[in-house]
């Protein structure tokens, strides 16, 4: 995506190495309307009446995700928590990357949300001030702007300030290699980061009732997995007093599979070729 800045150059060389078949499916990192999507953050606009293709369908990429669930082999779901899925019941997939996503898979089909875009919620005192730093800065306070890989380096950014430090590395990445040689701060913003995303997790599941499971995904995961705190995440994601019960029975799993959106679409595509 970074290589083009528009839609229409990443068409032309996809449709040059895999002609035009009669049905495109495409996943967006954004919303989506009827025939019509924009990414968040990028500039791109898709028109699916521009479109040279019999058949057009727009995605959000986490739909497509959600999509991919049954289609994974055993070795592409990292067991987090067994836990006691209940059948039919919602699942959802939360994937950290360019932003934070979330879908629901349900027994009627699967919906994408915004949830990333809510309002974050501190859950203690080192929190309430990062976000105090930052509200001052920007104004509202997303899960976005710090379960992301833009989000970790504000994250990051706002430790530093609040502990009297230079500026840490920008980049996720950055950070990353930052926290491999040992960097405290990193480190801090790092964990701060995983123990959010459990409280994230945890909110959308009661929101959801997402008895099916909670999936994990995305690039900024996979990159911070070597720092991650299991019990710790997990903790967080229970940290519901009146229904910790009900939250520690969910099953939680990381999609190892490289591409899960794609596996996606595949599987969609299958279905939709079936139906015809």
């Amino acid at each position: 995506m970074a290589e083009h800045a528009r839609f229409e150059e990443a068409l032309a060389l996809a449709r040059a190495r895999l002609g035009s078949p009669p049905l495109f499916l495409c996943a967006v990192a954004g919303p989506v309307e009827p025939g019509r999507a924009a990414l968040t953050n990028a500039p791109w606009v898709i028109e699916a009446a521009t479109l040279p293709f019999a058949e057009v369908r727009l995605l959000n990429d986490l739909e497509a995700m959600a999509w991919a669930l049954p289609a994974l082999a055993p070795g592409e779901m990292e067991v987090w928590r067994a836990g006691t899925a209940m059948p039919e019941a919602p699942t959802l997939v939360v994937a950290a990357g360019t932003g934070l996503g979330l879908a629901v898979r349900h027994a009627g089909g699967v919906a994408a949300t915004e949830a990333g875009h809510a309002a974050f919620a501190p859950h203690d005192a080192e929190e309430e001030a990062v976000l105090a730093h930052l509200r001052a800065r920007q104004g509202p306070v997303s899960h976005e702007d710090l379960l992301s890989g833009g989000g970790l380096p504000r994250l990051a950014a706002a430790l530093a300030a609040l502990r009297g430090l230079p500026p840490p590395p920008a980049g996720a990445a950055a950070l990353a290699e930052a926290a491999h040689q040992g960097e405290a701060l990193a480190r801090a913003a790092i964990a701060l980061f995983w123990r959010a995303l459990g409280g994230f997790c945890g909110d959308a599941a009661l929101m959801h009732g997402a008895r099916g499971g909670v999936h994990l995904a995305g690039g900024v995961l996979a990159r911070l997995l070597p720092f991650c705190d299991r019990a710790a995440f997990l903790a967080r994601f229970d940290a519901k007093p009146r229904m910790a019960g009900y939250l520690s029975r969910i099953p939680v799993r990381r999609i190892a599979h490289p591409e899960p959106a794609l596996l996606g679409l595949a599987a969609l595509a299958a279905t939709s070729s079936s139906a015809r």
